[in-house]
């Protein structure tokens, strides 16, 4: 059972009685809102017990205006409407007072029937509170002052993965120096080149040459093909539930035909890039790409954009070598034997370069 608001009904929804039984006498299939008492025993509704009919034994409500879910009387533990401020039994007021709970919504598709709701299958497994009160999903709750396990495990797991991140992120300072050098420029190059593509004929660039055209599928599209429909049974938790329809719309694919064009165009297109490398023994430069900034036929190149790195070859805790690329300036000014202050990962022994700073 869930202890929830009903929904506000749809247009065109029916209201029917739900069922319940005497769970002091077994009398079965008593009306939800009409009998709030057994008529055979006298015993009180328990909402708890409360279940669907079939469609055969639905019993309508007429002129039906929901309030709410029924509340129960903490002092009597008495059923109350859910507009009620006092209780009709004993008159205690019933603000703050829990409310009755709601059998979880059933769905049928368009054709088939409803039967008889399980009352005692929904029960198994259930502990059943006296008066509809959430009910626990799968054993009793514990008592107060237990210690969920869960809840344990739960803080372990995240302690242990905080612990695995400290250790794997903490660094201690160790001390560094330069033993030498490594320099890389690039300039990125591209190739004019004639590029091979197939756009709708509508889209084709101006410059496009060797073209062909074809009649074929350039799309798809949706087009509504009927309905699926579903009747929703809803517990208004006040004795009564409602009955909805709802549908939605199919949709089947139908292909869009058009004029596809393939064709050539010429496009600047990536190559190899031209790079120079080396260390302190010449001065770093750029490589020569030989190329014409007037040339606009297959196969010229031009520049699309230059990178430069510069490394300083490093050792360090127990003479360890490692590498870390810095910027020019410092790249320039480091002698070597340099000394730096770096910081290095206590569990993977790992040279932070970004902590690299000269030793004052």
């Amino acid at each position: 059972m869930e202890n929830q608001p009903a929904p506000r009904p749809q247009s065109g929804a029916k209201t029917y009685e739900m069922l319940w039984d005497c769970k002091f006498c077994g009398t079965k299939k008593l009306l939800g809102k009409t009998h709030r008492f057994c008529p055979n025993c006298g015993g009180q509704q328990d909402p708890s017990w409360r279940y669907f009919p079939s469609d055969s034994e639905k019993v309508a409500v007429q002129d039906h205006i929901y309030v709410g879910a029924d509340k129960i009387c903490k002092a009597c533990s008495s059923l109350n409407g859910g507009a009620a401020e006092f209780c009709g039994n004993c008159g205690a007021p019933l603000s703050g007072a829990a409310t009755a709970g709601q059998v979880a919504g059933r769905t049928k598709a368009e054709g088939e029937s409803f039967e008889t709701e399980n009352l005692q299958q929904r029960q198994q497994g259930t502990q059943v509170p006296a008066l509809g009160i959430a009910a626990a999903a799968t054993k009793p709750a514990q008592s107060s002052g237990g210690i969920n396990k869960w809840l344990i495990i739960g803080v372990i797991v995240v302690a242990l993965i905080g612990g695995a991140i400290f250790a794997l992120t903490r660094t201690v300072k160790a001390s560094a120096y330069v033993t030498g050098y490594k320099w890389e420029r690039t300039i990125n190059l591209q190739s004019l080149q004639p590029v091979h593509d197939k756009t709708n004929c509508d889209r084709m660039p101006g410059d496009a040459y060797s073209v062909s055209r074809s009649y074929e599928q350039v799309d798809t599209r949706q087009i509504p093909d009927g309905q699926t429909c579903t009747t929703n049974q809803i517990d208004q938790g006040d004795g009564t539930f409602r009955e909805e329809r709802s549908c939605e719309t199919n949709y089947r694919s139908e292909p869009v035909m058009g004029y596809m064009c393939t064709y050539m165009v010429n496009r600047w297109v990536g190559a190899s890039p031209a790079v120079a490398r080396g260390d302190k023994t010449n001065a770093p430069y750029w490589p020569d790409t030989n190329v014409s900034t007037s040339c606009f036929t297959i196969g010229c190149k031009r520049e699309s954009g230059r990178d430069e790195d510069y490394i300083l070859m490093l050792k360090g805790d127990g003479d360890r070598p490692f590498e870390c690329e810095v910027n020019y300036d410092l790249w320039q000014e480091s002698k070597l034997e340099r000394s730096f202050d770096v910081e290095v990962g206590t569990v993977l022994k790992n040279f932070v370069c970004s902590s690299l700073k000269p030793t004052t």
